[in-house]
């Protein structure tokens, strides 16, 4: 038996609302009227408000780390050049979004994922996916000596990213990228070698 309706769409949607929205200033209905679907065929799809959260934020986080992945195998500049780059340009994206929506991961983890272990936890699992790349990347950083040695790959990278998440949180309130700037020129600094 065929659906007309297509899964990947519904949650092309889901994550379009959630990251404007917010998990808790969305409902159902709103899910329904956004992406054009009947509830019962919402529910052939997905259990749950929570069940399809989890399932966007899985959608959000395997894309994301396929297009990281590309994006550092394609980068020809150094390691170190290939880090700064690849947070240059999410600022840019970040400040072309008038720095509305940020990562539906960082979002979803900051609203409810203490709350809410399911959601915790699969925001989690795509965060430290997403470590693990940029951990690769700074291993042949340092095994080039351009990047400290001072704390392992993973540590790094956790340094990097979990500041860059909290650089977009306040870019939420100041609406401009003083403070990414900022964060860019101190994080590079200190992970030179």
């Amino acid at each position: 038996m065929g659906y007309k309706y297509n899964k990947e769409d519904i949650l092309n949607v889901g994550y379009d609302v959630f990251r404007r929205n917010g998990y808790h200033n969305v409902g159902i209905n709103q899910i329904l009227k956004e992406s054009g679907i009947p509830k019962g065929s919402f529910y052939n799809f997905f259990e749950s408000k929570e069940d399809f959260a989890q399932q966007v934020i899985r959608q959000y986080g395997e894309t994301n780390n396929c297009w990281m992945k590309d994006f550092f195998e394609d980068c020809t500049l150094s390691p170190l050049e290939c880090l700064k780059s690849f947070y240059s340009m999410m600022m840019n994206l970040n400040e072309e979004d008038e720095y509305s929506g940020g990562c539906l991961v960082n979002n979803m983890s900051v609203e409810i994922g203490r709350q809410n272990d399911i959601i915790g936890s699969e925001a989690n699992h795509h965060f430290i996916g997403w470590l693990n790349v940029l951990a690769s990347v700074v291993e042949k950083g340092q095994n080039l000596n351009e990047i400290t040695k001072d704390f392992s790959p993973l540590e790094l990278a956790e340094y990097m990213h979990a500041g860059f998440y909290g650089v977009l949180s306040r870019t939420k309130v100041t609406r401009n990228r003083v403070y990414m700037d900022i964060w860019l020129e101190m994080t590079f600094k200190f992970i030179q070698a």
